[in-house]
């Protein structure tokens, strides 16, 4: 195979060159144009099979040489871009580029792509006329009746569980018996499939067998979209069929779904409660895994759906808590751990299956809860800012005491006394006053509780002891302070 790199940067061409010829020995032969203006005689001279082209190069003259050779490539073109501005996309489908890709290059997509050109076979380029293929993808962008498809045509998609294995799927596809009645078109993340038959039925059949076939011979799932509607231009049916494959979100591989069956999405506050970020890190210090379990798993609970994006902010969220639980024990320090942190939140950013997305969560809050609990047996824990968390929990409690939270953190009383108090500059029971009389200093503002009442929710069972310790702290009686 012959391919011609044209772009202006040589070292970035090198590095191209140097990785197909590392990854196709002995199959292609590479050329480098670094001058626009040599381009043409470039391709002239060499007669490439493929051209890997930077398109913000080429001008909008549809006059030049360059332009009209483009045009009339019989072999395949590869775009690059710097920049995915629109005038760039609309060069790319002018010249009909089989991919269009942004700098820096995906280079395994590149050898993917170069691979499917290397298998075909002579007869399969035989059968290739602008008439078929080339119509079909520029019948994607339209939007017009021109743009209809056939109606003796049946329309569906088909998205493997593997991305990787989408070039292998394109060729196991025109393999199968099925293919003498179908036609196929391959997509970035996909492929279509247009079934030339009239009965609905034959095709589910068709696209089950597929289903099958394929988890039999390759162990994975597939996801079938299928245009059920009425007839429509091939851009309506892709968008229409594209949105019903982004229902795999909810319910993961290995099924068929139709564009009339639309999924509807509840609304959801995306934002985590103050409620709800008290219930995750006590579930975390508590090393209730069953508890984070139950909170995670009420997102993809059977019959409800909410919004994509809403989901993906609530459990950047909710790693948002398990930050905070994991800088408390210096866990961020491991490396390995924030390595993986921050894999889990690309994977609760961009990974299509919410199930996934889940089960990534809590195995990575399983391992902290392991950790954690190491880490306070070595005693490496911040042990007063964990103190600090317990008391802004429970402060209302009457009972709550210095012993009680040593014993939740594990530690001596007398340990937690001595640094408390070091860290604080103040003992803990006086702390532990502070945030009760804060508490109710609020409260006397924008309520019209009864002082004794106010006493009981913020921990003090003496209404006498309370307005004691408040003008202690305050310089005033509770009474005056919510008259001034």
């Amino acid at each position: 195979m012959r391919i011609l790199l044209i772009d202006r940067d040589p070292t970035e061409l090198s590095g191209i060159r140097w990785f197909l010829q590392t990854y196709f020995p002995g199959d292609i032969v590479v050329e480098i144009c670094t001058a626009i203006s040599e381009a043409a005689e470039s391709i002239q001279q060499f007669e490439p099979e493929v051209i890997l082209l930077n398109i913000d190069l080429i001008s909008n003259n549809r006059l030049t040489k360059l332009y009209q050779l483009l045009q009339k490539h019989s072999g395949t073109i590869f775009a690059i871009t710097t920049e995915p501005l629109f005038k760039n996309a609309m060069k790319a489908i002018e010249l009909q580029v089989a991919h269009l890709f942004v700098k820096p290059i995906d280079l395994e997509i590149l050898k993917q792509k170069l691979a499917t050109i290397s298998i075909h076979t002579a007869k399969e380029k035989k059968a290739y006329t602008p008439d078929t293929d080339e119509t079909f993808y520029y019948k994607l962008f339209l939007d017009s009746e021109t743009s209809s498809l056939d109606t003796d045509m049946h329309f569906a998609m088909i998205e493997p569980e593997h991305p990787e294995t989408l070039n292998k799927l394109y060729n196991w596809i025109q393999q199968t018996p099925i293919y003498q009645h179908m036609k196929i078109y391959p997509l970035s993340d996909g492929i279509v499939c247009l079934f030339q038959i009239h009965d609905m039925k034959t095709v589910e059949k068709d696209v089950r067998t597929l289903m099958n076939e394929w988890r039999l011979t390759n162990n994975s799932s597939l996801n079938v979209g299928i245009y059920d509607y009425t007839p429509a231009t091939l851009k309506n049916l892709y968008t229409l069929t594209k949105r019903a494959l982004h229902q795999s979100f909810y319910e993961g591989f290995g099924h068929i779904f139709y564009a009339t069956r639309q999924l509807e999405t509840q609304p959801f506050d995306p934002l985590l409660t103050p409620e709800e970020q008290q219930l995750l890190i006590k579930s975390l210090e508590d090393g209730n895994l069953e508890e984070i379990k139950a909170f995670l798993y009420r997102l993809s609970n059977e019959g409800i759906y909410y919004e994509q994006d809403d989901l993906r902010i609530h459990l950047t969220s909710v790693l948002a808590q398990i930050r905070r639980f994991m800088l408390k024990y210096k866990l961020h320090e491991k490396a390995v751990i924030e390595q993986n942190y921050r894999q889990l939140f690309h994977l609760i950013i961009e990974h299509p299956i919410l199930y996934t997305i889940l089960n990534g969560i809590i195995a990575f809050t399983q391992t902290l809860i392991a950790l954690a609990r190491h880490a306070r047996m070595e005693k490496k824990a911040d042990y007063v800012e964990l103190a600090l968390e317990i008391i802004e929990q429970q402060f209302q409690d009457s009972s709550l005491s210095l012993p009680f939270v040593a014993y939740k953190l594990g530690i001596s009383p007398n340990y937690l006394s001595t640094i408390f108090s070091k860290k604080q500059g103040l003992p803990f029971k006086r702390s532990l006053q502070q945030i009760r009389i804060q508490n109710a200093t609020k409260m006397l503002v924008e309520t019209d509780f009864a002082i004794s009442e106010i006493a009981l929710l913020n921990g003090f069972d003496d209404p006498n002891y309370f307005i004691k310790i408040f003008k202690q702290q305050i310089g005033t009686t509770p009474n005056r302070y919510r008259k001034t």
